[in-house]
């Protein structure tokens, strides 16, 4: 197996301005050099604004490469306006993608995308009270000149109006079963997204958007076949279980095997208690796993405190259960934006956090009020869009890069004090 692994914690730390490079700068450029040279790029972007890879993708149109992006529409971008370097006045990063639209739209040989998929479930909301869109993901399916496909998955969006920030990024190249899950997933994607040209013609208001749904659309894939990669989506189930069911089951199986180690390293990580009763969470079944196995080694890292959350209840109850309980390590560092987890030699990489939203899947109706106070309601899937690898038995090379990634963060980070 081909296994490339890219893990950065950015020089600069101060957020008092943003990097025009995005969050990570380094790891940008890790993509950009293994993006050289491909004939056919196509990327999932749960946002896109950043006007060096920007400049990078045209260049590769002009070259020849067929480029395709799937990214949020405008609405999904905030407004708030902020310093970036490279840029007189602050700016914003609708503004950003505004541009970058523009230009992808008049370029030969990319074609843009958008996925409006939006959800509403109990506290899953954004801070403004509406709903939130589904599209989580960062990853890359990479043709080469010598036709090897790459898997790319990054924890990082590249965006240049983010914090500095740690990430890492996964390359896969010319292996099953990941090269096919990720063929399929962008075929699927593809039919499911909305070419931007039609999206501008049909798609004029936050409710047209609102209204799209997937419910009766899902496909059923092989459980068997996607152990080791798979991805969550309101458009797939494996078997008869929805997607982020599934894609929760699986890691819980992993955990329960753990016989030495299992560290997590997340920005949030409290799936303590689920949306849905219809699933077990990762926090229960790593309790379960401490009264099994109290010799396990467990360590949990992330970016700040329940305190600094707007929804606090299950984050508090997971560091209690975790400190006052298991008696685990549990530190925060705010530099932390990855997804990985390591139990003992398996390591999973995702591009989601670990959180009650993230596994929650079902059939809801969901209601909007709009600005007139107007009610619209649609019948959809739940279900954020996500992709996770497992590399069972990882090779000493990528499982090192990530214990050393771990411990970088975790020795210039803060241990959680809990207290009743």
């Amino acid at each position: 197996m081909s296994v490339r692994a890219y893990c950065r914690i950015p020089e600069k730390k101060k957020n008092t301005q943003r990097s025009k490079e995005g969050s990570s700068p380094q790891l940008l450029y890790d993509l950009l050099s293994e993006l050289e040279g491909c004939r056919e790029i196509k990327i999932a972007a749960y946002l896109f604004n950043n006007p060096i890879y920007l400049e990078k993708l045209i260049q590769l149109a002009s070259e020849g490469t067929a480029i395709q992006i799937t990214t949020l529409p405008l609405l999904g971008y905030s407004n708030k306006k902020l310093k970036v370097d490279g840029f007189e006045e602050k700016i914003s990063a609708r503004e950003l993608a505004e541009e970058a639209f523009k230009q992808l739209d008049k370029t030969k040989g990319i074609s843009l995308s958008f996925f409006p998929h939006q959800y509403i479930w109990y506290g899953a909301r954004y801070a403004g009270g509406g709903a939130s869109y589904s599209f989580h993901i960062k990853a890359i399916l990479a043709t080469s000149a010598t036709n090897k496909d790459k898997c790319i998955l990054t924890s990082g969006n590249f965006l240049c109006t983010d914090p500095y920030h740690s990430d890492n990024m996964l390359v896969i190249e010319e292996e099953e079963p990941y090269k096919s899950t990720f063929i399929n997933f962008f075929k699927d994607l593809k039919k499911k997204s909305i070419p931007s040209s039609r999206f501008y013609k049909e798609f004029t208001s936050y409710t047209e958007e609102f209204m799209v749904s997937y419910s009766g659309e899902e496909s059923s894939l092989d459980a068997n076949k996607h152990r080791q990669c798979f991805f969550t989506a309101p458009f797939i189930n494996y078997g008869e279980m929805g997607s982020n069911h599934f894609a929760v089951n699986e890691l819980i199986k992993i955990i329960m095997k753990a016989k030495r180690r299992i560290w997590v390293c997340a920005q949030h990580f409290h799936d303590i208690t689920p949306f849905d009763g219809e699933r077990d969470s990762l926090i229960g079944a790593l309790y379960r796993k401490y009264q099994k196995n109290k010799t396990v080694k467990m360590r949990f890292l992330k970016q700040v405190t329940y305190r600094s959350l707007s929804s606090k209840d299950r984050a508090a109850r997971a560091e209690m259960l975790f400190s006052m309980v298991m008696g685990a390590e549990q530190r925060i560092n705010r530099l932390v934006h990855d997804k990985f987890i390591i139990v003992d030699n398996t390591l999973i990489v995702s591009t989601a956090n670990y959180t009650a939203s993230q596994f929650a899947y079902g059939v809801r109706k969901m209601d909007y009020l709009d600005e007139n106070k107007v009610k619209h309601r649609k019948v959809d899937n739940f279900s954020e869009v996500n992709a996770f690898v497992v590399l069972p038995a990882a090779n000493n090379l990528i499982l090192d890069q990530y214990i050393e990634h771990f411990n970088n963060l975790w020795d210039t980070g803060e241990t959680i004090e809990t207290r009743l």
